[in-house]
């Protein structure tokens, strides 16, 4: 076979494949990570609350799709500790170019607060959550990404504004997508 036909060959072969790696394209993404929550959002004279977020999307569709995100946060400060996990879900818009993507979500769910003071008994609650925001995943190696989010984040018993609640989550860790 002449050069010149072989690189024909090859070229088809190449071109043929194309809508193949197309169809391959991710449908999930998992991430885990730090994240922080804003001072005085779940109680009053609270500091910004450190944990950890876990996150699962799911897109059946070519940019919407479903997520589901866990997240707890504590603290212990002089005899006072508090304990906040937010269980939400709801649907997410994904933009890809290049390998980076970029997504948008809307969650909702329940928020779980429970503080302890070392004199009195341990208060709790559950109210409804929510987070509007999104991220960017910025392409690691075999499918892991670099993920950077921000959500303004609220509940249904947060304090009242004259306490300043911030309703923010910021979070950075690895996503893995398959």
């Amino acid at each position: 076979m002449r050069p010149r036909n072989s690189a024909i060959l090859l070229a088809l072969l190449l071109v043929s494949l194309i809508p193949e790696a197309q169809a391959k394209k991710p449908k999930a993404d998992v991430y885990f990570g730090y994240s922080r929550a804003g001072a005085n959002l779940y109680d009053v004279y609270t500091p910004a609350i450190n944990g950890w977020q876990l996150a699962m999307h799911i897109k059946p569709l070519p940019f919407v799709g479903v997520e589901g995100d866990i997240s707890r946060y504590t603290q212990n400060i002089r005899g006072f500790s508090q304990q906040v996990t937010l269980v939400m879900f709801g649907p997410r818009v994904t933009v890809r170019a290049a390998g980076f993507s970029l997504f948008a979500h809307g969650l909702a769910g329940d928020a779980h607060q429970n503080a302890t003071v070392t004199i009195y008994p341990p208060v709790g609650y559950d109210a409804t959550s929510y987070a509007l925001g999104g991220g960017g995943d910025i392409p690691l190696i075999l499918g892991f990404k670099l993920r950077i989010t921000g959500d303004y984040l609220g509940n249904s018993n947060a304090p009242p504004s004259s306490y300043s609640p911030s309703h923010y989550r910021v979070g950075a860790g690895l996503a893995y997508h398959f």
